[in-house]
Formats: C-alpha cells, sequence, structure tokens
C-alpha cells in the first residue's frame, strides 16, 4: 500500500514496503521519478540500511559470528509501519524483528520521513539505538529520476567547481581505498555510458553540497546531500534513469573480513544514543 501528501506543487507517493519512494508529480502530472522496469531495473527509490553497497561474499563477522547480509542491507526488502502525519508529511518506521535479528543482531528503530515544503520534498533518516550495546550501521539514498530521451541530453551540474575523484573500483562494486581524478575543474558533467564503466561513479571529498540534474540545460532536480560523505550516479547502461544517491557509507572494501566494527566508514552509535540527517530535493516545474 502507498501513502500519497501532496501541495499547491506537487503530489509524492511512498509504498510501505521499503519506505520507497514510488512517485513525485508536478502539477502539470510530470513524472520525476522512474517507474521501473524488469528489462533494466526494477526498484525505484530503494533505502539503503544498514550498510551501503555490497559485503565481502554477501557475509560479515561480528563478534566472532559470521552473518548474511544482501546488498544494501534489509530495510528495502522490509515492511515499515506507515503514518500520515498531514497533507504534507508521513513517516515510515521499522524495528528490529526475527527476520532482521537473524542477519543483524542489533535492536534498533529506524525511520524515514518525508515532508513537503513548496517544489521541494525532505527526506530524514533517524536511526535509534535501542539496544544495550554499540550499534554499527550506515545508511544511504537510492533515488532514480526519469532521463527518458538521448541520454547526452543530460547532465549534472555541481553547486562549485570541482576536481571530481572517484574511489577506484578493482572489482565491480568494491572498493580498494584508493582514488583517482575522474575529471578535472569540473562544473557540469554531461552523461554518456562510459561514465559507468567501473559500475557506480563513489565520489567524496566534494566541495559541493548539491547537484542539479539538467535537460537539455533546462533544471529538473536539485538534490542537497549536506550531512552525507558519499555522493554516487549509477544507471544500468541503455536505461533511461539516472540514480543520484547521497550515502553515509561505501562498499566493502574487496576481500575485507574483519569484524563489522572494523568496516571502513561505518557509523557507530552508543546505547540510547539516536543519528539523524536529512536531505532534500527541489523539482522544478518542468513538462517535457
Amino acid at each position: 500500500m502507498a501513502l500519497f501528501i501532496e501541495n499547491d506543487f506537487l503530489r509524492v507517493g511512498v509504498k510501505e514496503h521499503g519506505a520507497e519512494l514510488t512517485s513525485v508529480k508536478n502539477r502539470r502530472g510530470y513524472e520525476y521519478i522512474w517507474q521501473g522496469d524488469e528489462k533494466f531495473w526494477a526498484k525505484q527509490c530503494p533505502v539503503l540500511f544498514p550498510i551501503c553497497g555490497r559485503l565481502h561474499k554477501k557475509t560479515y563477522r561480528y563478534n566472532g559470528k559470521v552473518y548474511k547480509m544482501e546488498s544494501h542491507g534489509f530495510a528495502s526488502r522490509s515492511d515499515f509501519k506507515a503514518e500520515k502525519i498531514s497533507d504534507t508529511e508521513m513517516a515510515f518506521t521499522l524495528k528490529e524483528n526475527e527476520e532482521t535479528l537473524a542477519q543483524y543482531p542489533f535492536r534498533f528503530v529506524f525511520s524515514v520521513r518525508y515532508r513537503l515544503e513548496n517544489d521541494s520534498l525532505s527526506i530524514t533518516y533517524k536511526t535509534e539505538n535501542t539496544d544495550d550495546k554499540a550499534l554499527f550501521f550506515n545508511f544511504g539514498s537510492h533515488e532514480a529520476y526519469r532521463t527518458e530521451g538521448a541520454f547526452s541530453d543530460w547532465s549534472v551540474e555541481f553547486e562549485k567547481r570541482e576536481d571530481l575523484f572517484v574511489n577506484v573500483q578493482p572489482v565491480s562494486g568494491f572498493l580498494n581505498g584508493e582514488r583517482k581524478l575522474f575529471r578535472a575543474d569540473t562544473k557540469e558533467l554531461t552523461m554518456e555510458a562510459s561514465l559507468f564503466d567501473e559500475d557506480s561513479v563513489i565520489l567524496d571529498g566534494l566541495q559541493s553540497r548539491s547537484v542539479t540534474l539538467k535537460r537539455k540545460g533546462e533544471k529538473v532536480v536539485t538534490v542537497d546531500f549536506e550531512g552525507f560523505d558519499h555522493l554516487l550516479f549509477w544507471t544500468k547502461v541503455g536505461a533511461p534513469y539516472l540514480c543520484i544517491e547521497p550515502w553515509n557509507g561505501i562498499p566493502d572494501y574487496d576481500g575485507f573480513q574483519g569484524d563489522l566494527s572494523e568496516k571502513h566508514g561505518v557509523i557507530r552509535l552508543e546505547s540510547g544514543k539516536s543519528y539523524e540527517s536529512t536531505h532534500k530535493i527541489r523539482f522544478y516545474d518542468v513538462d517535457f
């Protein structure tokens, strides 16, 4: 089941399963969100928790025990408790259960809150540690935006000029700790298939705190990622979408077999504490 919120600018739909954003339409009826297609990728905007990316052999170790977990964690595969707070705000909550404890031995409350304000949607992720021990986790966003037509008509403009450094993936989806210069002195990155030769483009160390997706120079969406360590771009070659993904966390280093507490970029949250981060998406009034 999906819940909807709306105002004079936008109508937004989110489903309980995965707390996944499924639709954002403007008053003209333009749909910004990729609608999914098994031919390329059936998902739309999965929520990532308690990991981002892939684990070595889909496993990790914690306190001497091996656990199995699929890519991006279990949030996108879980049913959240949904609550419509007002015409412009809704929240989704996930707590530990038998299924999560089998793959992640922690008690927690993880919530995703969507709030409309004029032509922008704010998405707030909050993790609460309800266990009696430290919690180790990551989280991220994975929104896919429609890019119909020629892919080269689309571009991403950075808030500031950037020397873009990417995290090297010696094996697709895994890192080795190295960074390399991807594009020097760049303000705007035109979309082309070759950008994704190593799977996703994983950026960090950016001065910019927002990027704008454009079509033939016209602004479509601006994604703010203040408070997030990494920004990723991803698509499947030939598919009419581009994912713009703020992450607090990264995939495993290739061959990593250490404890979860030693995972690069993992967030440690003490018992009784909470961690919250918000990113904002502005949707421009387009009608292609």
